[in-house]
């Protein structure tokens, strides 16, 4: 598998005290790189390609990662993404991600 992009597991920091009005400061952010390769995809092929009824606009190919997970957010070419679906297989993951927005 030849893996030619780089994408970001992307983590808010930890809660590390209240400010005055009792609302939590956050550490800063964690961003673990990963290599990848990235296509379009769409809702009807998950479902037809996995049998998984899931929001999703693209699919990456990586290496096995434990820290993807549903739910992860992911950086990649400074857009934001949510996983949506994860399979995975002997020696390789299929990510299923949809579009989130702009990273700032």
């Amino acid at each position: 598998m030849r893996l030619t992009k780089t994408a970001y597991i992307f983590t808010e920091g930890e809660i590390i005290g209240y400010n005055a009005f009792d609302e939590p400061i956050f550490g800063e952010a964690i961003t673990d790189p990963f290599l990848m390769e990235w296509e379009p995809f769409s809702t009807k092929l998950a479902e037809s390609s996995y049998g998984v009824t899931v929001d999703v606009q693209y699919r990456m190919f990586t290496y096995p990662n434990e820290k993807l997970k549903i739910n992860q957010d992911i950086v990649y070419q400074n857009k934001k993404y949510k996983i949506t679906e994860v399979k995975d297989f002997d020696k390789h993951y299929e990510v299923l991600v949809r579009y989130e927005g702009e990273y700032q």
